[in-house]
């Protein structure tokens, strides 16, 4: 089974385009399908869209308050019944065709993490700010140096884990850098790592971004550097 985790605060208008084009593209797999919704708090009718959603494979969790991005993803893991579990923002700024290709690479090479990169291959990966770039990029190089890894796209929002892999590690982050968290923890727990290049149409400010590039990159940063030093034994539940 593969679990699918959406975690969405405003995004009435994107979500059920992007709703739609998930299940359209699920309709291709073989594999059993679990769905949860997170909505963190959400005012602008993005709540009363989930709860009309008649769907039976569709879990849906309602925050009372807003606990960011990544304390909504660790609760869908903690929830998570698949044997892989997907993060796939319903933003509209990642494609639900990609998740096949990315499902397929982490079967085939019994990956713990699959990322799905936006830069892989040396592509053009467009950003509506440069700041954001210049800081995905350098974040990577830091990661790649202190972590000896070779990944390209750390911060994409599109990852698929393995459940009996992710589930025993102590996630802590509630904010985007949760992101880094998964992936420097997956490294220095000496997981497989893979990449699939994926599509990628980003939006401003204006359309919805809700990226701080220089808050959360620093938390990032911090999140890093500080799992590079962290003990082993903390960074499993017991």
């Amino acid at each position: 089974m593969l679990t699918i985790i959406l975690c969405v605060y405003n995004e009435y208008g994107r979500l059920n385009i992007a709703y739609d084009e998930l299940t359209q593209e699920l309709k291709t797999f073989n594999e059993d399908i679990e769905i949860i919704i997170i909505d963190n708090g959400s005012t602008d009718g993005t709540q009363e869209w989930i709860e009309s959603l008649q769907d039976s494979n569709v879990t849906k969790i309602f925050n009372e308050t807003n606990i960011g991005k990544g304390g909504s993803i660790r609760l869908g893991i903690s929830q998570a019944k698949g044997d892989y579990i997907l993060i796939h923002d319903p933003d509209l700024e990642y494609s639900a065709k990609d998740i096949a290709p990315l499902f397929s690479l982490a079967n085939q090479e019994n990956a713990d993490l699959a990322l799905g990169s936006r830069i892989l291959g040396g592509g053009n990966i467009s950003y509506k700010y440069l700041q954001n770039y210049l800081g995905v990029a350098a974040l990577t190089k830091i990661i790649n140096i202190l972590y000896r890894s070779k990944i390209t796209d750390p911060a994409t929002a599109m990852k698929l884990m393995k459940t009996e892999f992710i589930k025993p590690i102590n996630l802590t982050n509630t904010g985007f850098n949760l992101d880094f968290e998964i992936v420097v923890k997956t490294l220095r727990l000496q997981g497989k790592v893979v990449e699939s290049r994926i599509s990628y149409y980003p939006r401003t400010k204006a359309e919805g971004k809700k990226l701080k590039a220089w808050k959360d990159g620093i938390a990032s940063l911090s999140t890093i550097l500080k799992t590079r030093v962290q003990s082993l034994k903390r960074m499993v539940l017991t």
